[in-house]
């Protein structure tokens, strides 16, 4: 392919940056100032805002993408690529359980280093949920399917587009493919305040789209993992705190817990990393997808 014909030469990374930015804060003002003018139904401060502007801020941002690159034009269909055929819905469903582990693990054990620097950073993270209740907000039940909603279909979908389909082809044009599987995942992790964990999500994402030439793999694999997590944690609010941790000094004994989930699950996943790594000339999916 020809450099004019590439649509990921003249779209930068910080074009993506800066139009999260810009969203972002037009979102925050344009808000802010019907709360001011009281047409909002809600109080700025109630947390039903939260998912709300994710799903506008990434939704705008996946669609701001696609109209910057018009000239030349980003084909979906290309970046998106098509379902495998004979694929194993039992092998993703064992990686996505591996990935899921690791990450509680690394979660685990990184936030058990840092409760001993910033306790109190430590215990606001653990009392964070997904699922409100009427005294949190004021309409639970629309702010909890928000919730579902945003985790198992928007971020899936939003954030594989723009780490896996935009960044992972841009920086591989720029840097090679296997600087860009770790400067996405890198950076994927640090959004995610879990680094650790989501780097390695991050990385695997990024091998099943290679290897796969399918962007809808990594959405599924992603949607699973979330739907696993909000699924854990309605079954922890159901069960009233009995299997969950709710004080730093229960955080801390559990500490075993994080060992455990990466014992288990770390052998597995360095074995597909290994298997599955890119040789430095990989050809990228959006361009095998264009080629047939």
């Amino acid at each position: 392919m020809a450099m004019s014909e590439n649509p990921f030469v003249r779209l930068k990374a910080r074009v993506v940056v800066l139009g999260f930015f810009a969203i972002a804060g037009s979102l925050a003002l344009l808000f802010g100032m019907l709360g001011t003018l009281n047409v909002l139904p809600l109080q700025p401060s109630d947390p039903i805002l939260a998912p709300v502007l994710y799903i506008l801020i990434f939704s705008g941002l996946c669609l701001s993408v696609l109209l910057w690159s018009r000239q030349p034009p980003l084909l979906l269909k290309n970046l998106l690529g098509r379902w495998p055929d004979h694929f194993s819905w039992q092998a993703l469903g064992l990686l996505v359980l591996g990935l899921f582990f690791f990450s509680l693990g690394a979660f685990q054990l990184s936030y058990l280093l840092l409760s001993l620097v910033a306790p109190g950073v430590v215990e606001a993270t653990l009392q964070q949920t997904l699922l409100l209740s009427a005294e949190e907000t004021s309409s639970p039940g629309l702010y909890n399917l928000l919730m579902l909603f945003s985790a198992i279909i928007v971020a899936p979908v939003t954030e594989e587009f723009l780490f896996r389909g935009i960044l992972l082809h841009r920086w591989s044009v720029k840097w090679g493919v296997r600087p860009a599987i770790v400067l996405t995942s890198v950076f994927f992790g640090v959004l995610h305040s879990n680094l650790i964990g989501l780097f390695v999500f991050g990385v695997v994402m990024s091998l099943l789209y290679l290897h796969t030439r399918s962007l809808l793999v990594p959405i599924a694999a992603h949607a699973l993992n979330n739907a696993i997590a909000t699924g854990l944690e309605f079954l922890t609010a159901q069960a009233n705190t009995d299997v969950s941790v709710n004080t730093l000094a229960e955080f801390r004994a559990s500490w075993w817990l994080g060992v455990l989930f990466l014992a288990c699950s770390a052998p597995w996943l360095v074995r597909y990393v290994r298997r599955s790594w890119p040789q430095p000339q990989a050809e990228l999916p959006y361009f095998m997808n264009q080629g047939g």
